[in-house]
């Protein structure tokens, strides 16, 4: 490896288990191969660090602020801060690199652009509450992409141009990247669909705790986005609230549609996720109405 890495990715370690390791071990011997490096901003404590050191020492492992819980953008900007390389790849913690990932986002960088992504990729899930937060989360981004231009990526896995993501520092905590950094860093250059950057995203998830997550998530955005939309945009969200599950539904099945390989799968976790909509609903109307509130530390 050069002294100066070609590409740092980013994870984000912030809600224990498993996922960070699995994550880890699937970058474990890609980092080298594509002279990069790999930076883990960890809040879950001592213990994780010191199975790091032990398990993965080629991971450059920061310690997250002791005297606040911090945020999962907050982590990521640390490492975006640390990372020497000049594209910092965000990887998250729950999902886990194909073989060559890293090599691919290396190859796939033009010097104009601001950023790229890949779609989200199922994990063969062998339980239907995994295939729920797959569909809830991802249907946006289920393969396959056209490799086109394209400003709907996922921070689950997108790759920056470093340089013009630091021009943006001052945002990067302030919640979700798509929605404070990437309308910014979309007129720095060119935001690029790369299909054959997909990454896997893993289970297992506990259906309880997955619902509750689905609400602070959906309590961020429409939280973040109070202040950002016009006045009539937030109304019409409050005002349809009542019916947002009907669009939810129509929404994830057209996508569904689409990838018609998924459709048996989505049939039959339709169950689990009408309650995954309301929870969507709810904490989104909530967003638009009173702000984030604290919904963004407790995010995983």
């Amino acid at each position: 490896m050069s002294s100066t890495p070609r590409v740092s990715v980013v994870v984000a370690s912030g809600a224990g288990g498993e996922f960070l390791f699995r994550c880890l071990a699937s970058l474990k011997d890609q980092v080298a191969r594509a002279d990069g490096e790999c930076i883990v901003v960890d809040r879950m404590g001592e213990g994780t660090r010191q199975r790091l050191a032990r398990e993965f020492p080629f991971a450059r492992v920061i310690a997250a602020p002791t005297d606040h819980r911090a945020t999962i953008p907050e982590l990521r900007r640390i490492g975006a801060q640390a990372a020497r390389g000049a594209i910092v790849a965000v990887l998250e913690e729950h999902c886990t690199a194909p073989a060559g990932w890293l090599e691919c986002v290396v190859a796939s960088f033009r010097a104009d652009d601001a950023a790229i992504g890949g779609p989200i990729l199922d994990s063969s899930f062998r339980r239907l509450r995994d295939w729920c937060v797959f569909f809830s989360e991802y249907h946006n981004y289920m393969p396959p992409w056209t490799d086109a231009e394209r400003l709907n990526l996922n921070g689950a896995n997108v790759a920056y141009d470093r340089a013009k993501l630091m021009r943006h520092v001052a945002v990067l905590d302030t919640g979700y990247w798509e929605v404070v950094l990437h309308p910014l860093l979309a007129k720095e250059g060119r935001f690029r669909a790369v299909n054959a950057l997909g990454a896997h995203h893993t289970g297992p998830f506990d259906y309880r705790y997955y619902l509750h997550q689905r609400y602070l998530l959906s309590r961020v955005w429409g939280g973040t986005q109070k202040d950002r939309v016009p006045f009539t945009k937030r109304l019409a969200h409050l005002v349809l609230g009542p019916i947002f599950p009907l669009f939810l539904f129509s929404r994830v099945s057209s996508r569904v549609l689409e990838k018609r390989h998924y459709l048996g799968r989505y049939v039959m976790t339709l169950p689990l996720l009408v309650p995954a909509w309301f929870c969507y609903t709810w904490g989104e109307w909530l967003g638009y109405l009173l702000g984030p509130g604290d919904a963004l530390k407790e995010v995983e």
